[in-house]
Protein backbone atom coordinates (compact mmCIF):
# COMPACT_ATOMS: atom_id res chain seq x y z
CA UNK A 1 0.00 0.00 0.00
CA UNK A 2 2.60 2.05 0.86
CA UNK A 3 4.78 1.93 -2.53
CA UNK A 4 0.88 1.59 -4.27
CA UNK A 5 0.71 5.29 -2.76
CA UNK A 6 4.09 6.86 -3.24
CA UNK A 7 3.29 6.05 -7.24
CA UNK A 8 0.69 7.72 -6.80
CA UNK A 9 2.18 11.19 -5.84
CA UNK A 10 4.71 10.77 -8.22
CA UNK A 11 2.25 10.76 -11.05
CA UNK A 12 0.11 13.79 -9.47
CA UNK A 13 3.44 15.82 -9.47
CA UNK A 14 4.19 15.21 -12.76
CA UNK A 15 0.51 15.89 -14.02
CA UNK A 16 0.69 18.88 -12.31
CA UNK A 17 4.18 19.97 -12.73
CA UNK A 18 3.54 20.64 -16.46
CA UNK A 19 0.69 23.30 -16.63
CA UNK A 20 0.95 26.00 -19.35
CA UNK A 21 2.73 28.02 -16.87
CA UNK A 22 5.51 26.16 -16.98
CA UNK A 23 6.18 25.83 -20.75
CA UNK A 24 5.28 29.16 -22.27
CA UNK A 25 8.43 31.19 -23.89
CA UNK A 26 9.15 34.48 -24.68
CA UNK A 27 8.49 35.39 -28.29
CA UNK A 28 11.40 36.43 -30.14
CA UNK A 29 11.91 39.85 -31.01
CA UNK A 30 12.20 40.52 -34.91
CA UNK A 31 15.28 41.98 -36.28
CA UNK A 32 15.53 45.01 -38.16
CA UNK A 33 17.32 43.09 -41.39
CA UNK A 34 17.41 46.60 -43.09
CA UNK A 35 19.13 48.37 -40.32
CA UNK A 36 22.48 49.50 -40.35
CA UNK A 37 25.25 48.10 -37.66
CA UNK A 38 28.07 50.19 -38.61
CA UNK A 39 29.81 52.38 -41.28
CA UNK A 40 32.34 51.10 -43.14
CA UNK A 41 35.60 53.11 -43.11
CA UNK A 42 37.13 52.87 -46.78
CA UNK A 43 37.28 55.06 -49.65
CA UNK A 44 35.47 54.69 -53.37
CA UNK A 45 35.55 56.27 -56.47
CA UNK A 46 32.21 57.42 -58.82
CA UNK A 47 33.29 57.06 -62.89
CA UNK A 48 30.93 58.55 -65.42
CA UNK A 49 30.01 58.30 -68.86
CA UNK A 50 28.20 61.24 -70.06
CA UNK A 51 26.60 60.30 -73.39
CA UNK A 52 23.53 61.05 -75.50
CA UNK A 53 21.77 58.06 -77.36
CA UNK A 54 21.87 60.30 -80.83
CA UNK A 55 25.86 60.25 -80.39
CA UNK A 56 27.93 57.73 -82.59
CA UNK A 57 30.91 57.52 -81.03
CA UNK A 58 29.07 56.85 -77.97
CA UNK A 59 28.26 53.55 -79.18
CA UNK A 60 31.45 52.63 -80.66
CA UNK A 61 34.84 53.29 -78.88
CA UNK A 62 32.84 55.21 -75.43
CA UNK A 63 31.34 51.87 -75.32
CA UNK A 64 33.52 49.54 -75.01
CA UNK A 65 35.57 52.31 -73.00
CA UNK A 66 32.99 52.04 -70.52
CA UNK A 67 32.80 48.47 -70.79
CA UNK A 68 36.45 48.52 -69.80
CA UNK A 69 36.26 51.44 -67.17
CA UNK A 70 33.17 48.97 -65.41
CA UNK A 71 34.96 46.03 -65.37
CA UNK A 72 38.80 47.91 -64.13
CA UNK A 73 37.10 50.10 -61.23
CA UNK A 74 35.12 47.14 -59.81
CA UNK A 75 36.03 46.51 -56.09
CA UNK A 76 37.29 50.00 -55.97
CA UNK A 77 34.13 52.27 -56.86
CA UNK A 78 30.70 52.26 -58.90
CA UNK A 79 30.10 53.24 -62.81
CA UNK A 80 27.32 54.60 -64.21
CA UNK A 81 26.34 56.48 -67.19
CA UNK A 82 24.60 59.64 -67.10
CA UNK A 83 21.87 61.15 -69.87
CA UNK A 84 21.84 65.37 -69.18
CA UNK A 85 20.07 67.11 -71.70
CA UNK A 86 22.55 67.98 -74.39
CA UNK A 87 22.95 67.85 -78.38
CA UNK A 88 22.55 64.39 -78.70
CA UNK A 89 20.15 63.67 -76.11
CA UNK A 90 17.07 61.49 -76.63
CA UNK A 91 16.56 58.70 -73.88
CA UNK A 92 16.99 58.44 -70.59
CA UNK A 93 17.31 61.98 -69.54
CA UNK A 94 16.99 63.28 -66.12
CA UNK A 95 17.17 66.60 -64.47
CA UNK A 96 19.74 65.17 -61.88
CA UNK A 97 21.78 63.92 -64.69
CA UNK A 98 22.10 67.75 -66.80
CA UNK A 99 22.74 69.22 -63.59
CA UNK A 100 25.82 66.69 -63.10
CA UNK A 101 26.84 66.70 -66.37
CA UNK A 102 26.92 70.49 -66.41
CA UNK A 103 28.89 70.67 -63.41
CA UNK A 104 31.42 68.09 -64.12
CA UNK A 105 32.16 69.99 -67.35
CA UNK A 106 31.06 67.63 -70.10
CA UNK A 107 31.74 69.20 -73.40
CA UNK A 108 31.80 66.60 -76.03
CA UNK A 109 30.10 63.15 -76.14
CA UNK A 110 31.05 60.68 -74.79
CA UNK A 111 32.94 62.19 -72.04
CA UNK A 112 34.56 60.31 -68.59
CA UNK A 113 34.85 61.66 -65.80
CA UNK A 114 35.74 60.56 -61.81
CA UNK A 115 35.32 61.70 -58.78
CA UNK A 116 33.82 64.92 -59.31
CA UNK A 117 34.58 66.47 -63.50
CA UNK A 118 35.48 65.09 -66.38
CA UNK A 119 38.68 64.24 -67.60
CA UNK A 120 41.71 67.24 -68.36
CA UNK A 121 42.84 65.99 -71.30
CA UNK A 122 42.88 68.14 -74.34
CA UNK A 123 40.47 66.85 -77.19
CA UNK A 124 41.22 69.84 -79.55
CA UNK A 125 43.72 66.91 -81.94
CA UNK A 126 41.24 64.50 -81.27
CA UNK A 127 40.25 61.81 -77.81
CA UNK A 128 43.01 60.11 -76.75
CA UNK A 129 41.06 56.81 -75.42
CA UNK A 130 44.05 55.39 -73.49
CA UNK A 131 44.94 58.85 -72.01
CA UNK A 132 41.61 59.44 -70.23
CA UNK A 133 41.07 55.95 -69.40
CA UNK A 134 44.40 55.85 -67.26
CA UNK A 135 43.72 59.61 -65.99
CA UNK A 136 40.62 58.26 -64.14
CA UNK A 137 42.35 55.00 -63.09
CA UNK A 138 44.48 57.86 -61.55
CA UNK A 139 42.07 59.49 -59.94
CA UNK A 140 40.55 55.94 -58.53
CA UNK A 141 43.84 54.83 -57.10
CA UNK A 142 44.45 57.98 -55.25
CA UNK A 143 41.34 58.41 -53.72
CA UNK A 144 41.84 54.83 -52.70
CA UNK A 145 45.07 55.80 -51.14
CA UNK A 146 43.64 59.07 -48.84
CA UNK A 147 42.01 59.10 -45.32
CA UNK A 148 38.26 58.20 -45.51
CA UNK A 149 36.95 61.64 -44.76
CA UNK A 150 33.49 60.47 -44.28
CA UNK A 151 31.29 57.57 -45.77
CA UNK A 152 27.52 55.86 -46.08
CA UNK A 153 26.54 52.03 -45.57
CA UNK A 154 22.96 51.33 -47.02
CA UNK A 155 20.80 48.13 -47.04
CA UNK A 156 18.47 48.22 -49.21
CA UNK A 157 15.74 45.70 -50.22
CA UNK A 158 13.50 45.41 -53.43
CA UNK A 159 9.85 43.93 -52.49
CA UNK A 160 6.22 44.64 -53.47
CA UNK A 161 7.10 47.29 -55.89
CA UNK A 162 9.04 49.40 -53.62
CA UNK A 163 12.75 50.03 -52.91
CA UNK A 164 12.97 50.15 -49.15
CA UNK A 165 16.81 51.60 -47.46
CA UNK A 166 17.90 52.22 -44.33
CA UNK A 167 21.65 54.16 -44.34
CA UNK A 168 24.07 55.73 -41.87
CA UNK A 169 26.62 58.39 -42.14
CA UNK A 170 29.58 58.76 -40.77
CA UNK A 171 32.16 61.35 -40.45
CA UNK A 172 36.19 61.14 -39.32
CA UNK A 173 37.90 64.34 -40.06
CA UNK A 174 37.17 67.87 -41.10
CA UNK A 175 34.11 68.23 -43.23
CA UNK A 176 32.48 71.60 -44.62
CA UNK A 177 28.61 71.30 -45.13
CA UNK A 178 28.26 67.69 -46.12
CA UNK A 179 25.65 66.38 -48.35
CA UNK A 180 24.00 62.90 -49.96
CA UNK A 181 23.20 61.68 -52.88
CA UNK A 182 21.57 58.40 -53.41
CA UNK A 183 21.48 57.02 -56.37
CA UNK A 184 18.96 54.64 -58.52
CA UNK A 185 21.18 52.66 -61.02
CA UNK A 186 19.53 50.25 -63.46
CA UNK A 187 22.00 47.75 -65.57
CA UNK A 188 21.21 46.56 -68.72
CA UNK A 189 18.78 49.13 -69.98
CA UNK A 190 17.76 48.21 -73.82
CA UNK A 191 17.26 50.89 -75.85
CA UNK A 192 18.67 52.97 -78.74
CA UNK A 193 22.19 54.04 -79.30
CA UNK A 194 23.73 55.24 -82.47
CA UNK A 195 26.75 53.84 -83.67
CA UNK A 196 26.44 50.89 -81.59
CA UNK A 197 25.68 47.60 -83.99
CA UNK A 198 22.36 46.00 -82.05
CA UNK A 199 21.08 48.97 -82.66
CA UNK A 200 17.43 49.39 -81.18
CA UNK A 201 18.51 46.24 -79.34
CA UNK A 202 21.73 48.18 -76.96
CA UNK A 203 22.02 47.26 -73.48
CA UNK A 204 23.13 50.25 -71.80
CA UNK A 205 24.96 50.13 -68.94
CA UNK A 206 24.55 51.37 -65.03
CA UNK A 207 21.87 53.99 -66.31
CA UNK A 208 21.10 56.63 -63.64
CA UNK A 209 17.31 57.04 -63.25
CA UNK A 210 17.21 58.84 -60.27
CA UNK A 211 18.63 60.78 -56.95
CA UNK A 212 16.20 59.87 -54.20
CA UNK A 213 17.09 62.63 -51.52
CA UNK A 214 16.43 66.26 -53.28
CA UNK A 215 16.06 65.20 -57.33
CA UNK A 216 18.64 67.72 -58.06
CA UNK A 217 21.50 65.86 -58.70
CA UNK A 218 24.29 66.52 -55.44
CA UNK A 219 21.22 65.68 -52.72
CA UNK A 220 20.67 67.08 -49.71
CA UNK A 221 22.49 68.12 -46.44
CA UNK A 222 22.95 65.62 -43.85
CA UNK A 223 21.96 67.42 -40.58
CA UNK A 224 23.49 66.86 -37.55
CA UNK A 225 26.84 65.08 -38.45
CA UNK A 226 30.59 65.74 -37.27
CA UNK A 227 33.35 64.04 -36.27
CA UNK A 228 32.82 60.61 -34.34
CA UNK A 229 29.19 60.88 -34.79
CA UNK A 230 26.69 59.07 -36.63
CA UNK A 231 23.37 59.84 -38.61
CA UNK A 232 20.86 57.62 -39.98
CA UNK A 233 17.40 57.93 -42.12
CA UNK A 234 15.56 55.94 -44.05
CA UNK A 235 13.69 55.77 -47.45
CA UNK A 236 10.97 54.37 -49.24
CA UNK A 237 9.99 55.00 -53.06
CA UNK A 238 8.12 53.18 -55.79
CA UNK A 239 9.79 51.05 -58.27
CA UNK A 240 8.83 53.41 -61.89
CA UNK A 241 7.03 51.20 -64.30
CA UNK A 242 10.40 52.04 -66.34
CA UNK A 243 12.70 50.06 -64.27
CA UNK A 244 13.80 46.35 -64.05
CA UNK A 245 13.55 46.09 -60.75
CA UNK A 246 16.28 42.76 -60.94
CA UNK A 247 18.54 45.23 -62.10
CA UNK A 248 18.71 48.00 -59.69
CA UNK A 249 21.38 48.97 -57.55
CA UNK A 250 21.43 52.07 -55.10
CA UNK A 251 24.39 53.91 -55.01
CA UNK A 252 25.23 56.44 -52.22
CA UNK A 253 27.39 59.43 -52.74
CA UNK A 254 28.68 62.33 -50.20
CA UNK A 255 29.71 66.03 -51.62
CA UNK A 256 30.70 69.26 -49.56
CA UNK A 257 29.10 71.89 -50.63
CA UNK A 258 31.62 74.49 -51.14
CA UNK A 259 32.00 77.87 -52.84
CA UNK A 260 30.57 77.69 -56.30
CA UNK A 261 29.19 74.03 -55.95
CA UNK A 262 29.37 70.76 -54.80
CA UNK A 263 33.22 68.65 -54.05
CA UNK A 264 33.19 64.50 -54.21
CA UNK A 265 34.08 63.28 -50.98
CA UNK A 266 33.20 59.41 -51.40
CA UNK A 267 30.67 56.92 -52.68
CA UNK A 268 29.70 53.84 -51.61
CA UNK A 269 27.46 50.81 -52.94
CA UNK A 270 24.48 49.98 -51.23
CA UNK A 271 24.14 46.33 -50.00
CA UNK A 272 20.85 44.50 -50.81
CA UNK A 273 19.45 42.04 -48.25
CA UNK A 274 17.41 39.38 -49.45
Amino acid sequence: MKKIFLLSVIASMFLFGCGPDDTTTTPKEETDKLAVASVLKENKSMVVKFSGTNCPPCGTWGWQMASSLKDGVEGFGTFMTVYGQNFVAENYITGESTTLQNAWGATGYPHFGANGSVTSIDRSAGVNVAAEEQEIYDRVNAHAAADVVANTTLNYEIVDGKINMKYAVAQWADLTAPYLAIYVIEDKVEGYQAGHSEGNGALHKNVLRKELTAGEGYGSAVEGLAVGTNVTGEISIDVDSEWDASKISIVPVMYSKVVGGYSFVNASIGNKVD
